[in-house]
């Protein structure tokens, strides 16, 4: 069994190369990929900032600064990383950018940014080509709050705040490796008798931790939409950003394109819906033509799948993963969620990462008529519905598993791999627990 620190990283590779299966020759920069790895981690040779338009690299940046701009200002300084001139929000970069009608940077300065601030609640997007950067360092996305004074009730703490949709503790983190969602409660009197959980009286939040919370020791995730983007259909590029919340996914990409979409050194978690019973991913990307990759990124806690990808009629979506994470995801009555999926004819290539601890769903769940290779990833199965399945390939799908780890554990049934109509070809596989399982014409064998 894979402990959570070990299993939490991919297994050691030989330091040779490795091709992507011949089925892959017609795709695009899939089909040219030559991995290697190094001190347990794959490295592609890729340049991320070289797979979206170059305009980008040589249009204006428009900076912000949360604490010190003001949407007054033009955005533009005398050099790159010059913040005198900043405006506040992301969305009003977004504003002066798009009014250039070419591509162009936003350079977000590092710190704490909340609810409105990046899209405006989902009214403001980008309309060019687009790179948005943490200007050397981490910027912080909230769909609520970063800090708030807690009330003593006698058994609960409280605070004022509309339209909660998820709580979670930020001093406690799970075996997934996120923070400790809260149960929420019907009334403040079943909160005062349930540790770690929560309630919404009014618009008047309790919660019961079995302590005083800190003023940031609360993650509260409000019904605010956060990286949605509906209508922006040009390559876009994200960096050093980080995000929490989202009424339809955490990073939300859905308009009808032929483009690129690239995030390095980005987290996207705890996606919020405003109705429980409309789930939603913490990446939920849609309709692409083209190349979605993502490279030391997370998409954990969302409250259906964490990874998602769909071409919903628009053929030609591929995807790459190099050193990505997906943990946690799934809550409440949510069903089907994933740690990673793809649907339709997606072509994904998922390298090295970590995909785990989901509830009411499989870890790595490749759908229709996919196409999904797998190097040195680790799939860690612990689900609470009686059946934990760590790579699953269904209907026409095919998946292709290399150098790759399986721990499937807990309660009920526990499958290492399984092909339900699909087609699973394994080489160097490890199945460190659980067992393997064919339905419905699928298949297991080795490459």
């Amino acid at each position: 069994m894979l402990g959570v620190q070990a299993g939490l990283r991919m297994s050691a590779l030989p330091a040779t190369r490795h091709l992507p299966p011949p089925e892959f020759a017609n795709s695009g920069v899939l089909s040219q990929l030559a991995p290697r790895s190094s001190r347990r981690k794959i490295t592609t040779g890729l340049d991320p900032r070289s797979l979206v338009d170059p305009a980008i690299w040589s249009g204006p940046l428009f900076h912000v600064d949360s604490n010190k701009g003001d949407d007054g200002r033009t955005g533009l300084g005398g050099f790159d990383g010059d913040f005198s001139q900043a405006v506040r929000t992301i969305y009003r970069a977004f504003e002066l950018g798009n009014a250039t009608g070419a591509a162009y940077r936003v350079g977000v300065k590092p710190g704490l940014y909340q609810e409105s601030s990046f899209t405006k609640n989902g009214q403001r997007e980008p309309s060019q080509p687009v790179a948005i950067l943490g200007w050397g360092g981490a910027v912080r996305y909230r769909t609520g709050p970063h800090s708030v004074t807690w009330a003593d009730q006698g058994g609960t703490f409280t605070t004022s705040l509309s339209a909660v949709r998820r709580v979670f503790r930020s001093d406690e983190t799970t075996e997934a490796g996120i923070a400790r969602e809260l149960t929420h409660v019907g009334d403040a009197g079943v909160c005062a008798a349930t540790p770690n959980s929560w309630c919404d009286i009014s618009g008047t939040i309790h919660v019961n931790i079995g302590a005083v919370p800190g003023p940031s020791d609360i993650i509260l995730l409000r019904s605010f939409h956060g990286a949605r983007f509906l209508s922006h259909s040009h390559d876009l590029y994200l960096e050093d950003i980080h995000c929490e919340g989202g009424i339809t996914g955490t990073l939300h990409c859905d308009a009808t394109a032929t483009r690129n979409i690239v995030g390095v050194r980005s987290s996207f978690r705890y996606a919020a819906p405003s109705n429980p019973s409309a789930s939603y991913d913490a990446v939920r990307i849609r309709r692409t033509a083209g190349l979605c990759a993502f490279f030391d990124c997370d998409a954990s806690g969302g409250a259906k799948d964490g990874w998602s990808f769909h071409e919903d009629g628009n053929a030609g979506m591929e995807v790459l993963l190099g050193n990505c994470r997906g943990t946690g995801n799934g809550a409440g009555t949510a069903t089907s969620c994933n740690g990673f999926t793809t649907h339709d004819g997606v072509v994904a290539a998922v390298l090295g990462g970590v995909f785990g601890y989901s509830s009411n769903g499989t870890e790595m769940h490749c759908i229709q008529n996919t196409k999904t290779w797998c190097l040195g990833t680790s799939a860690i199965a612990r689900d609470s519905d009686g059946i934990s399945v760590a790579f699953k390939c269904s209907n026409a799908a095919q998946m292709w598993l290399e150098k790759t780890q399986a721990d499937a554990g807990g309660a009920g049934t526990a499958l290492a791999i399984e092909a339900n109509g699909g087609t699973v070809l394994t080489r160097g596989h490890q199945s460190r627990a659980g067992g393997a399982a064919t339905s419905n014409g699928g298949s297991i064998s080795t490459f």
